[in-house]
């Protein structure tokens, strides 16, 4: 393309390139479509009416007409219905596509809205057998025939024979269709059996209308979706219609537009190389808008549009055809209506204007309203920005809630920078300790407690913290009065997003009322462990002398046993240990933990309390694996508790019986010791509250005995459990962890 010096190819760029600016030539940048060829058929079919007006000027006989039966349509339809029995098509779907020879007398027409379906166009019975017949047809793939089915409203005979066979074998688009034939079975006679047959009974009908009626309300609710599509396809319709209109609308525009750029590409050629410096510096303008993510919008003083940045089309619906058209026109997604009337007062006033506004997706722009000023200070128009504050506005309020959580939080909270200054008190802190939050600003936070009182030192707590973890404790503090107090104190550091501390939180609880509380409970406390320790010395002085008086009336009858003397004085030292033992309430006492045998302890209990068993009928047996670890024990006290539990299994069988000791290895690697007996059992009300004090099953009891037991496994880190059948026996079982050497 040619163009004179005074020419530019203007908006055209997208068409032509400059091929040499010097002389203004331009070439095309993509060659237009060639127009297709009529095609063949075209050709023929033209040739073809050429040849058959040639014919008739000629003199050539016009085409005959085709005889009736030679039209395949009519000669097929007469063919089928006139000597083809009854029979229809249908699909995997169970409908019907197609109907053939006198169908009527075994059609039903169903109530309601008119349905292709086979069980709406024949009885239900008939279509059960149609239905099942065409799954066998499907997966069997062969015909079946079913005779003497009765139609009720059949002529002139009410029993048909039914046959149903494949559609097609040798064409694949029919596989699924099948082609049922309905014929005249006559008056029923004995006939011999047949391949198959149909029976239906009540419980099968009655499943047929239940599935009739589900299938009802799938096909009633699939309608209602369809009418749905069909509203909102109508609906899109015409809201494609407006958008249409719209477009054709904008594009009537463009067309104004782009006269009156026609007019200006007649400027003069002196200002080309101006111009072109002048399109290297919009070009980067565009590329400096397009990567910024403020919407601007750049108006002229009648409120048109002179330029606007692609991040502004997500609220505002501008296109590139709306330059020049008044910002009224275009419709945007902003709940507020009001940046005409802004936009026109800033161009009146020259005041600046900043609002929050929201746009309907929920979105928060800061939206400025400033005048556009020229280097000349000319006012040219008005400058729209609108800066996405949906996160920070987010943010401000999530650091509002915790605002008021921490202003309005039970606990004494205080906030200190990294050397350890307050910061921020909370008003539960001036609540407590009656100074106000403007004298704890700039207070260091060793100041806060009492630490010698507290038994911490605050080197030990701000150590913790320059870690990086949180220390926890209980803290003495005085209030502004001089009142002493107890805290529940957490400190914590408070890290950003890389995990470094930014600011340490203090957390604290007045816990001086539970303080008091404690007291008194350990007071009592103690008082009660007073009554207990005695009785249960008073209770573990009682089973030595029980051995004793055992073995005094042995000696009465004359024999004199040696062993029998050992056994009575270690038992006599036994007393006085259990007696030593009412100055712990005085002086605790250290205990030590020895590696012993359990099988030699045990046998020595057993040994002491052989002769009160041989007295009741009652034999101790035991059975005890080889080689058993050691257990780290009080030897005296493990004594203690395994004479009271066979104590208390002697008791228990006062007709006689066995009791049977067992010691065994653990998969885990521990000691397990089973005391087994068959007493008369502990009913399963009871099993719950053994170990209580002063509560026994026995008529002489005092409950602290199974007491004293429990606390002593459990001093050994073991465990003691104990069950129980009535009539059959007691089981208690001792678990204690063993040592390796």
């Amino acid at each position: 393309m040619f163009l004179g010096p005074s020419e530019t190819i203007g908006k055209l760029s997208n068409l032509f390139y400059p091929y040499d600016r010097k002389w203004n030539v331009y070439q095309q940048r993509s060659k237009t479509s060639v127009l297709p060829a009529p095609s063949s058929v075209d050709a023929r079919e033209s040739l073809d009416l050429s040849r058959m007006h040639q014919m008739v000027r000629k003199g050539f006989p016009s085409v005959r007409e085709v005889p009736v039966y030679r039209k395949p349509d009519e000669l097929y339809t007469a063919f089928v219905d006139e000597h083809m029995p009854p029979c229809m098509v249908i699909d995997d779907n169970n409908e019907v596509l197609h109907l053939s020879g006198n169908i009527n007398p075994y059609l039903v027409l169903a109530r309601g809205k008119p349905s292709w379906s086979i069980y709406k166009m024949v009885e239900a019975h008939l279509a059960v057998a149609i239905v099942t017949a065409a799954q066998k047809v499907r997966q069997e793939d062969r015909t079946i025939c079913y005779h003497n089915i009765k139609v009720n409203h059949a002529d002139p005979s009410p029993y048909i024979n039914l046959t149903v066979k494949p559609f097609s074998k040798k064409n694949n688009k029919f596989d699924k269709l099948v082609l049922v034939t309905l014929e005249d079975a006559g008056v029923p006679v004995p006939a011999p059996p047949v391949p198959e047959s149909f029976d239906m009974d009540h419980n099968v009908n009655q499943r047929i209308v239940e599935l009739e009626q589900e299938l009802q309300r799938a096909e009633e609710s699939l309608q209602a979706t369809i009418e749905e599509l069909e509203t909102s396809n109508e609906e899109l319709q015409a809201t494609n219609e407006e958008l249409v209109a719209a477009n054709e609308e904008l594009m009537s525009t463009n067309e104004e537009l782009q006269s009156v750029n026609e007019e200006l590409v007649t400027v003069n050629t002196e200002y080309q190389f101006k111009i072109q410096e002048l399109t290297d510096l919009n070009n980067d303008m565009d590329n400096f808008l397009v990567s910024t993510k403020i919407g601007t919008i750049f108006l002229d003083k009648e409120m048109c549009i002179r330029r606007f940045t692609p991040a502004i089309t997500k609220e505002i619906n501008l296109l590139d055809v709306d330059y020049g058209r008044p910002i009224g026109h275009i419709s945007h997604n902003f709940l507020y209506d009001g940046i005409v009337q802004d936009a026109q007062s800033v161009l009146n006033s020259l005041v600046p204007r900043e609002k929050e506004i929201q746009s309907r997706s929920g979105s928060w722009y800061m939206m400025r309203v400033l005048p556009y000023r020229t280097g000349d200070q000319f006012i040219k128009g008005i400058v729209l920005t609108f800066v996405d504050i949906t996160e920070l506005k987010s943010a401000n309020e999530e650091l509002l809630k915790l605002s008021y959580a921490i202003e309005q939080s039970p606990s004494i909270t205080l906030l200190a920078n990294l050397q350890g200054t307050i910061l921020y008190a909370n008003p539960k802190f001036a609540e407590v300790t009656g100074y106000s939050q403007a004298e704890m600003i700039g207070v260091h936070l060793s100041r806060l407690n009492d630490w010698e009182a507290s038994s911490v030192s605050f080197a030990e707590v701000w150590d913790t913290l320059g870690s990086g973890k949180e220390w926890r404790g209980e803290l003495q503090s005085r209030r502004k009065n001089g009142e002493t107090y107890w805290e529940s104190v957490r400190f914590l550091p408070i890290k950003d997003g890389e995990g470094r501390t930014m600011h340490y939180l203090r957390i604290a609880e007045d816990i001086s009322d539970r303080k008091q509380t404690e007291e008194l409970l350990r007071k009592s406390e103690m008082l009660s462990a007073v009554g207990q320790l005695a009785a249960g010395i008073a209770h573990e002085i009682r089973n030595p002398l029980t051995a004793l008086k055992g073995f005094t009336k042995l000696m009465g009858t004359g024999g004199h046993n040696e062993s029998y003397l050992a056994i009575m004085s270690a038992e006599l030292e036994r007393i006085e240990e259990i007696v030593s033992e009412l100055l712990v309430l005085a002086k605790p006492q250290a205990v030590d933990y020895l590696p012993k045998a359990v099988p030699s302890i045990l046998e020595d209990v057993i040994m002491l309390l052989d002769t009160q068993a041989i007295i009741s009928n009652v034999e101790i047996e035991t059975d005890m694996d080889e080689q058993l670890p050691y257990v780290s024990c009080v030897e005296n006290q493990l004594k203690q508790v395994f004479i009271n539990v066979l104590k208390n299994s002697v008791e228990a069988m006062p007709k006689g019986g066995t009791i049977t000791v067992k010691a065994k290895r653990t998969e885990d690697r521990k000691l397990r010791i089973s005391f087994i007996d068959q007493g008369s059992g502990i009913p399963e009300s009871k099993l719950a509250r053994l170990g209580e004090p002063f509560f026994t099953t026995k008529n002489k009891g005092t409950g602290l005995g199974l007491m004293v037991s429990y606390k002593i496994i459990e001093n050994h880190h073991g465990t003691m459990q104990i069950t129980s059948t009535e009539g059959v026996g007691t089981t208690v079982e001792i678990v204690l962890p063993a040592i390796s050497s």
